[in-house]
C-alpha cells in the first residue's frame, strides 16, 4: 500500500520537472525582485550622497562664520613671533602683510550657532534624513580655521539581512583669512 502512494509521489513530481508552464513567470517574478533590490540600493547611496554634500556646506558655511571675526588686537597691534620674523627674513616678506588674524574664541562660538541653527531648520537645506552630528574637531591658528564634523544618515531602506539601517558622513573644510592687495575705492580695486 506504501509503494502505490510512493510511486505516485514520484510520477507527479516527474509530471511537474517536464512541464514548462509557469517557467516565465518564475523568470519575471525573479527580475522583478532584482530590479526592486537594486533600486533600493542606488536610492540609499543617493542618500548618503545628497547627506554628504548638505554636511560640506553646513561645515563651510560654519568655518566661513568662524574666520569672520577680527582679532582687533592681533590685527593692529600684530602678533609675530621669532619663527614668523624669521620665515618673513628667509624671503617671504609679504607673510604676515596679507594676513587677517581671527579670533578664535569668538569664532568658535559662531561655529556652534551656526551649525545647530543648520541641525535645528526644517528647510531644504538639510536633508532630513541626517538624525544628528557632531563637532570632530575645531582647530583655528592665527587666520587658519579647520572644522571637522560628522553626522548620522538614516537609510530611507535598511538592508534586510543586516543590522545596517544608518551610517555616518564626515565633513572636513579649511580656510584661510586674507587681504587682497591693492587700493579698494568705492568697491573698485586700483592697481
Amino acid at each position: 500500500m506504501k509503494m502505490p502512494y510512493f510511486s505516485s509521489v514520484v510520477n507527479g513530481l516527474k509530471r511537474f520537472h517536464n512541464c514548462q508552464s509557469g517557467s516565465l513567470s518564475v523568470l519575471i517574478i525573479g527580475l522583478f525582485i532584482a530590479a526592486l533590490t537594486a533600486l533600493m540600493i542606488v536610492t540609499d547611496i543617493a542618500v548618503v550622497a545628497n547627506a554628504k554634500r548638505t554636511l560640506d556646506q553646513a561645515t563651510e558655511a560654519a568655518a566661513m562664520r568662524a574666520v569672520q571675526n577680527l582679532d582687533e588686537a592681533a590685527y593692529y597691534v600684530g602678533k609675530h613671533t621669532a619663527l614668523t620674523s624669521i620665515y618673513m627674513l628667509a624671503g617671504n616678506e609679504n607673510y604676515a602683510e596679507n594676513r587677517i588674524p581671527v579670533d578664535c574664541d569668538a569664532g568658535w562660538l559662531d561655529v556652534n550657532n551656526e551649525l545647530n541653527t543648520w541641525m535645528n531648520t526644517n528647510s531644504n537645506m538639510k536633508t532630513i534624513q541626517i538624525k544628528n552630528f557632531e563637532i570632530t574637531m575645531y582647530n583655528c591658528v592665527y587666520d587658519v580655521v579647520h572644522l571637522e564634523t560628522k553626522a548620522k544618515v538614516k537609510l530611507p531602506f535598511p538592508m534586510p539581512f543586516a543590522t545596517l539601517n544608518e551610517t555616518s558622513v564626515n565633513s572636513s573644510i579649511t580656510t584661510l583669512n586674507e587681504k587682497d592687495k591693492g587700493l579698494w575705492l568705492f568697491g573698485f580695486r586700483l592697481h
